[in-house]
């Protein structure tokens, strides 16, 4: 049994959303064909990613030095936090990120995610060889929607790069990529695209 992590970074769920809409379909079909498999949804908006701030890293700095300093109870309970979201990701063996562009990057709450789960020995770590990733039985999807067309063109969907780029310094080699294209630009054709996009998260997900 497999356990799949939907990364959910939308600001608004109460409503339609291209991405969202995709990646219900991803599930519904994943869970077709993977009945036993269990997934869980963080939703990166709603849930509130623990921050990285001064508290974070003036407790980073009494953790290095556990025998004269001890953490407030504001600065363990952040720890904490930290370390129960970062823990969740290692745990899972199968990721979906959802999220639509924001000015050719994903939105600041999905970066400040990444930034919480990049830890070194955790996730990837350093070798006289250069950086190794700790995750690499895993596989990942990036399913993104944007209202103009960006593909083939990835110079300017810098935030799909930066994920690819995130999920290979991790290990995970397998990443797969959905993107829900040009809406705005062919409303016209909006509905076409959003069935063309539905129907790979459907095959994609037979074989996830």
């Amino acid at each position: 049994m497999a356990k799949l992590l939907i990364i959910q970074a939308h600001p608004k769920t109460d409503g339609f959303s291209y991405s969202l809409d995709v990646a219900q379909t991803f599930i519904d079909s994943y869970l077709t064909y993977n009945p036993t498999d269990t997934v869980t949804i963080r939703n990166v908006f709603t849930d509130g990613v623990p921050p990285i701030n001064d508290l974070t890293f003036d407790a980073w700095m009494k953790m290095k030095q556990p025998e004269t300093t001890l953490l407030s109870k504001e600065q363990e309970a952040l720890i904490n936090k930290h370390s129960d979201w970062l823990e969740e990701f290692i745990a899972h063996d199968k990721y979906v990120f959802v999220n639509p562009m924001y000015n050719h990057f994903i939105p600041a709450e999905l970066k400040q995610y990444i930034d919480l789960i990049s830890v070194t020995r955790k996730t990837f770590k350093y070798t006289e060889e250069g950086l190794v990733g700790l995750l690499t039985d895993k596989k990942s999807v990036h399913i993104q929607a944007a209202g103009g067309f960006y593909k083939p063109d990835i110079q300017v969907d810098l935030g799909a790069q930066y994920l690819k780029h995130t999920m290979d310094r991790f290990g995970v080699t397998s990443v797969d990529g959905i993107y829900i294209e040009g809406m705005a630009e062919q409303p016209e054709k909006a509905i076409d695209i959003l069935n063309t996009a539905k129907e790979q998260a459907t095959l994609l997900a037979a074989t996830f």
